[in-house]
């Protein structure tokens, strides 16, 4: 049986994953002009978010799915506006 604090602790987990990821991500974009430790680092960083994202609740997880769509639809629109104005 969990106890509160198993429970906070297994809950808290993706916290944690999404912070080494982040963090890889922005070192592997700040620090490393070489293609290939930008690419491995960009692997690592993006397999911790989504190991976070794999662990988090399933509220959070609709959130970020509903953020992320909204965002890629913003992102079309820009793209067909510049193709619009190109003709």
């Amino acid at each position: 049986m969990l106890y509160d604090s198993d429970l906070s602790r297994v809950l808290m987990n993706y916290l944690i994953y999404w912070l080494l990821g982040f963090g890889i991500l922005w070192a592997g974009l700040k620090l490393f002009d070489d293609e290939v430790l930008l690419i491995v680092t960009l692997f690592v960083g993006s397999g911790l978010v989504l190991a976070g994202l794999f662990s988090a609740p399933i509220v959070l997880q609709v959130g970020m799915e509903v953020f992320l769509v909204l965002n890629v639809f913003y992102i079309c629109m820009e793209c067909i506006k510049r193709g619009d104005s190109q003709t």
